[in-house]
């Protein structure tokens, strides 16, 4: 079993156990708070953080830094534009949402709201962040972006890695009402995770965006200054649609714009090197052969690295379990 083969398949248990735990709390009769906590805990630490490295390290037998792209030896101003960035793409996404609603209701889909966090304290806004924004924002990184990535390195197209790779972010969710802007998150996350070799700016990005979200229901339900901002915001929205949808195109150019610039300064710095396991040499290092027999004895064997189907068949199974579930979500949204 190849190493890519390994990784697609670690990559299939990940996803195998997240609609495990969506199964096994569904029969738990606990409140939100704590359901959602706990579901954190088992989905996030557990499913996408402890199982996919342990088994990497120990089945794959691979650099984890490396393999999971955790370098944080970037440029101090890929930090500060993944601040940004994570603005910007929470707006975008906001927009996003409300379109991928809409489109889902004239499908026939039916969303009914939860009764959701119950922010009783600042306590509660603390675990919110930690569950639903850090959590989320470090282990959905490494699996959905870095080792998905390391599944799919053998595939040399960049835009196609981009795409695959935010399609699965997508599905991954497992919930219809998700899939829309989690799979335009996903093409910002992958593309920035591929230029500079680094998931850790999109877990800036990332956490930016749930963080938002979490202190949205937080104003919503306690007022104060991010009450104030989500009304401000969703009083335009309501308003001025047309004019809204304007404004997200923009903060969309403005990201391809940041992420073209970052784009740039990876390549700056990326030294040009032969493809990895492309050039052999006979029958020794072209030094040693040069001093022997002359230039002109050396032989260069090329040859093309070759796209194994079965080697992403665990891979296959994670997008059809994926969209499977998300297409479920979808069916009973539209039957209740």
């Amino acid at each position: 079993m190849t190493k890519t083969a390994k990784c697609c398949a670690i990559f299939f248990i990940s996803t195998l156990w997240l609609v495990i735990m969506r199964i096994v709390f569904s029969l738990v009769n606990l409140s939100d708070n704590v359901s959602g906590w706990l579901f954190a805990v088992s989905v996030q630490i557990i499913g996408m953080g402890a199982i996919p490295l342990l088994l990497y390290k120990f089945w794959v037998k691979e650099d984890i830094v490396a393999g999971f792209s955790l370098n944080v030896k970037l440029p101090p101003v890929v930090y500060v534009l993944a601040v940004v960035i994570g603005f910007l793409l929470s707006y975008v996404t906001t927009g996003v949402s409300i379109i991928w609603q809409n489109i889902l209701i004239l499908l026939g889909f039916t969303h009914v709201n939860s009764v959701g966090t119950i922010y009783s304290d600042a306590g509660v806004l603390v675990a919110e962040l930690c569950f639903t924004a850090l959590l989320p924002a470090i282990f959905e990184e490494l699996t959905d972006r870095g080792l998905l990535l390391r599944s799919l390195k053998e595939i040399k197209n960049e835009k196609t890695v981009v795409v695959i790779t935010a399609l699965m972010f997508g599905l991954c969710h497992q919930n219809a009402m998700q899939t829309g802007y989690a799979f335009i998150g996903g093409l910002v996350f992958a593309y920035l995770a591929l230029k500079t070799g680094s998931i850790v700016p999109g877990m800036i990005i990332h956490f930016i965006n749930n963080a938002s979200s979490v202190l949205g229901d937080w104003g919503s339900q306690k007022g104060g200054i991010f009450n104030t901002i989500d009304s401000v915001i969703n009083g335009f929205i309501s308003e001025h649609f047309f004019l809204a949808i304007l404004t997200w195109a923009l903060g969309a150019f403005f990201i391809v714009i940041i992420l073209r610039y970052i784009g740039g300064l990876a390549k700056q710095k990326k030294q040009i090197l032969p493809p990895e396991d492309s050039v052999y040499y006979f029958p020794n290092d072209s030094r040693s052969v040069d001093e022997l027999f002359g230039s002109g004895f050396r032989r260069e064997l090329t040859e093309k690295t070759t796209f194994v189907w079965y080697e992403y068949a665990f891979l296959y199974g994670a997008a059809a379990l994926a969209f499977a579930t998300t297409l479920f979500t979808y069916i009973w949204g539209v039957l209740r």
